[in-house]
């Protein structure tokens, strides 16, 4: 999709009560830029216990990427990845956000991904992760630069953990 900015950065965000967070400033704007919608699209990554978030711009590509797959596959012969876009579309939320970022991080994703009183963001590329400092800290799978990222941020910010 020509046009369609990435995400890069990462910042560490309060998260009350209600299960509200801002997005960071940076990883926002590029949500407003690649759509018309300020609404997000949540689920759970596919490798790590975080969770993934993107535009609704990249969910149109990420279809049609699956969509090609499907159709590559059936061409030369073999089966077809039928729950690929059944992961893809159906086990995730919309989200809307308001002017200042801040969205409701849905219930049982946020019990999922072990999120509490403070969230990790940390952009890759075409989305964005969001993660439990906690469960990143103990991660042994972790780039260590991410972990010393978190642990740096935390400290900043005077969160025990």
């Amino acid at each position: 999709m020509a046009g369609r900015e990435h995400f890069e950065g990462f910042a560490l965000q309060a998260v009350d009560l209600k299960g509200r967070v801002a997005i960071p400033a940076d990883l926002r704007g590029v949500v407003e830029r690649n759509s018309d919608i300020r609404q997000i699209v949540i689920g759970r990554h596919p490798i790590d216990p975080c969770l993934s978030a993107h535009d609704l711009s990249w969910s149109r590509e990420k279809y049609e990427r699956l969509d090609r797959a499907e159709q590559n596959a059936t061409d030369a012969g073999r089966p077809a990845d039928l729950r690929a876009k059944r992961r893809a579309f159906g086990l995730v939320e919309k989200v809307p956000f308001d002017d200042s970022g801040r969205f409701v991080i849905p219930p049982f994703f946020k019990a999922k991904a072990q999120i509490g009183s403070w969230a990790f963001f940390n952009a890759a590329g075409e989305s964005f992760d969001i993660w439990a400092p906690e469960v990143l800290l103990k991660s042994e799978e972790i780039d260590e630069d991410l972990r010393e990222i978190c642990e740096f941020l935390c400290q900043q910010k005077g969160v025990k953990l």
